[in-house]
């Protein structure tokens, strides 16, 4: 008997910052020649990355429940076969055992659609977002001094492994950039940032085990 095939129902919970003057030279951040800042973490912690995270999880609320339904029955139906099986005649037991198994397959389909496509469209807007942040950064760096900025890293996969605080300008990144954006919400850039590993994805099913 394969064991449940558990749906995972969770999606990233993106941080709010507020916004500041993007004018001024970033607060508590000396204008130092080099800098560091953790990219990822300013992409998906704007304001603009949270509406449109947001956005897709509620794009995919509904596909998200069908999929917990649709596991809900499989349980029912491995539930009602443990439970009674051998009190069954062998026919009917038969017939149960090849609609769950028909279930399973179908719940597996589901689950590996809904992955795919919500992990593609967080990838795509992911990308369309740090775009206009890696641009915004280099206006941000020459308004404020920079002559380097270099890449952080996160706690867990640090890239440098140590700077004073008041070197890092993410958080002041992130409070400038929604500034900038509220001033000009329909603003675009042609300019492409670097690859950049892509957030988390929308909810997906792990394989059976």
């Amino acid at each position: 008997m394969k064991r449940s095939l558990a749906v995972v129902c969770s999606f990233c919970l993106l941080g709010f910052s507020g916004g500041i003057s993007a004018q001024t030279p970033a607060s508590g951040v000396n204008a130092e020649h080099l800098v560091t800042v953790s990219f990822n973490t300013a992409v998906l912690q704007t304001a603009e990355a949270q509406r449109e995270f947001a956005a897709l999880q509620t794009r995919y609320a509904s596909r998200q429940a069908q999929l917990q339904a649709l596991n809900d029955e499989v349980e029912s139906l491995r539930k009602q076969l443990s439970g009674g099986g051998d009190k069954l005649a062998d026919a009917e037991k038969e017939s149960r055992e090849k609609s769950l198994d028909s279930k399973e397959k179908q719940l597996q389909r589901q689950a590996e659609d809904f992955r795919n496509d919500s992990q593609a469209d967080s990838q795509q807007v992911y990308q369309r977002i740090a775009q206009k942040v890696y641009a915004f950064l280099q206006v941000y760096s020459q308004r404020n001094g920079f002559s380097i900025v270099i890449e952080r890293g996160s706690d867990a996969s640090p890239v440098v492994w140590y700077t004073t605080k008041n070197l890092d300008i993410t958080d002041e990144l992130i409070k400038a950039y929604n500034a900038e954006a509220e001033t000009t919400p329909h603003s675009n850039t042609n300019k492409t940032s670097p690859t950049r590993n892509p957030p988390q994805p929308l909810p997906s099913a792990p394989a059976p085990h």
